[in-house]
């Protein structure tokens, strides 16, 4: 979970970055008081940059990308991740077979003593049996019961 608002706040430093406006440049104080001092009169049109004409540059459109391609490639990892690990759960969960120690999500440890399609029956005490859906059960305690199972 680190990992993630790590990345999230190195996105947001990024992103940050590509939408900041460029500051325009100042006129050169010194020059203007040398040159009015001197006498020589100037004109404020011709000092400014004409404006441009034609749409946007290659750096605007550079600017305008860079945010589009970091929120793909963090989409992409995101997605990738927690792909992973919901595949690495449901094989936790196919691989209950009776027998098998859990962890309940209420924090009640247990012993399976049916497997069924959506739910277990699981004994947590001695004639105390409850069933429980698949999604019910935070981990498997004892592996070597689930992969003697499996095989």
């Amino acid at each position: 979970m680190k990992f993630k608002s790590m990345l999230l706040a190195l996105f947001l430093g990024v992103a940050g970055v590509c939408f900041a406006a460029d500051p325009a440049p100042a006129a050169a104080p010194a020059q203007t008081e040398m040159s009015a001092a001197a006498g020589e009169t100037t004109s404020s049109d011709s000092e400014k940059p004409a404006p441009k004409k034609g749409g946007n540059t290659a750096g605007q459109w550079m600017q305008m990308l860079m945010p589009i391609i970091l929120i793909v490639v963090m989409i992409f990892i995101f997605s990738r991740s927690n792909k992973k690990q919901q595949q690495k759960r449901q094989e936790m969960l196919d691989r209950i077979v009776k027998g098998s120690k859990v962890l309940l999500n209420s924090g009640v440890y247990g012993k399976v003593s049916e497997v069924r399609e959506n739910e277990f029956l699981v004994e947590i005490a001695e004639n105390v049996k409850v069933l429980v859906v698949k999604n019910g059960v935070a981990t498997v305690e004892d592996e070597d019961a689930a992969n003697k199972g499996a095989k």
